[in-house]
C-alpha cells in the first residue's frame, strides 16, 4: 500500500466534487451488492462513468479509492450528551448499525465475516473503530456516573451489540428497525445499575 495521504489532493485542474461522488457512489453500490472484490478500476470506472484516467488522478490505486469511499460514507459518530443513558447508547448504537447495514450492504458484510478481502476488512473495521470507541466512552462514562452496573465490561458489551446485528442477519436474512430496541432490552438486564 502506498503511504500517500488519500485526502491530500494529487496534482492537476481541481477536483469537481460530483465526479468524486459519482466515485464514491459506485464504489459503495458494488460493495453493497457484489462485495469488495468487485471494486477494481475497471469496474468503478464503468459503474461511476468516470474514465479510469480520472480516477487514477484522483487515487493512486484500489487501496486509496476504497479508503476515500468509507471515509466519506462513514464519517464520525454523533455522540448524544443529552438524554437518558439508553437514549445516548441506542444513538451511538444506531450509527454503527447503520454503517453495517447500509455502508457494506450484504456484499461487504459477508466480505468481512469471512475475511476474503483482508485489505478491506482492515480498512472498514479502521472506519468503524471511531464509533466503536464512542461506544465503550459511552458505557464507561455512564458506569462511572453510576447509571450502568458497575464493573461492567463496556467492550464486551460493544462486541455484544454489534454481533447482534450480525446474527439477526444470518438468522432471518434482514434487520427489521425494531431489533436494535430488542437488543438494547436484552443486554439492558446485564447492563442496568444494581
Amino acid at each position: 500500500m502506498t503511504t500517500t495521504d488519500p485526502a491530500s489532493p494529487r496534482p492537476g485542474r481541481p477536483r469537481a466534487a460530483s465526479v468524486d461522488q459519482r466515485l464514491q457512489a459506485a464504489v459503495l453500490d458494488l460493495v453493497r451488492h457484489s462485495g469488495p472484490g468487485a471494486v477494481t478500476m475497471d469496474r468503478v470506472a464503468s459503474t461511476s462513468g468516470v474514465a479510469k484516467t480520472s480516477i487514477y488522478r484522483r487515487h493512486a490505486n484500489r487501496g486509496e479509492l476504497l479508503t476515500a469511499a468509507l471515509t466519506a460514507a462513514i464519517g464520525l459518530p454523533d455522540v448524544p450528551e443529552d438524554g437518558t443513558v439508553r437514549d445516548k447508547i441506542r444513538a451511538v448504537l444506531e450509527q454503527a448499525w447503520h454503517q453495517m447495514g447500509v455502508v457494506l450492504g450484504p456484499g461487504g458484510l459477508a466480505a468481512i465475516v469471512g475475511d476474503t478481502d483482508p485489505e478491506f476488512t482492515g480498512l472498514f473495521r479502521a472506519a468503524l473503530q471511531p464509533y466503536v470507541d464512542a461506544l465503550v466512552r459511552r458505557i464507561r462514562d455512564d458506569v462511572d456516573a453510576g447509571l450502568l452496573r458497575d464493573g461492567l465490561d463496556a467492550e464486551g458489551v460493544v462486541t455484544l451489540m454489534v454481533g447482534a446485528y450480525v446474527g439477526e442477519l444470518v438468522r432471518s436474512g434482514e434487520v427489521a428497525p425494531e431489533w436494535m430496541d430488542r437488543t438494547l432490552e436484552l443486554l439492558w438486564v446485564l447492563m442496568a445499575p444494581g
